[in-house]
């Protein structure tokens, strides 16, 4: 049985119908899917507390106390994608429109995985 744990930074708490969230430093809401054996199997819709508004914890540092194995963003600057990729998490990068449509993108393999230079500086 493999499980996985998928975050997506977003605009609302639509779930699969929520708008991905271009600004992962600004997301107003992470959405989290567990995938079992490919299957979705729960999501859960957090509202971000991160530093942007107030909090204590960057949003690369919430994801990583959410112990998820994949962040499928928009844009996310290189500070971020480095702490997430050392810490063992995949980040993809280049995603857009509703939750349901990047992880069908995820499941068929054509999500960009990101790097340092993924962020396209006016966005992030």
């Amino acid at each position: 049985m493999k499980i996985t744990l998928i975050c997506i930074p977003t605009i609302d708490e639509g779930g699969l119908l929520s708008d991905i969230s271009m600004h992962f430093g600004k997301a107003p809401y992470f959405t989290f899917i567990t995938f079992e054996d490919g299957e979705i199997k729960n999501i859960d819709v957090i509202e971000s507390f991160g530093k942007h508004k107030g909090g204590s914890k960057t949003p690369a540092e919430i994801i990583l106390s959410s112990k998820a194995d994949v962040l499928i963003s928009g844009n996310l600057g290189s500070k971020a994608v480095s702490m997430l990729r050392d810490s063992g998490i995949e980040v993809f990068s280049g995603a857009s429109g509703k939750v349901k449509d990047a992880l069908k993108e995820w499941k068929s393999g054509t999500l960009k995985i990101a790097d340092e230079t993924s962020c396209d500086e006016k966005d992030c």
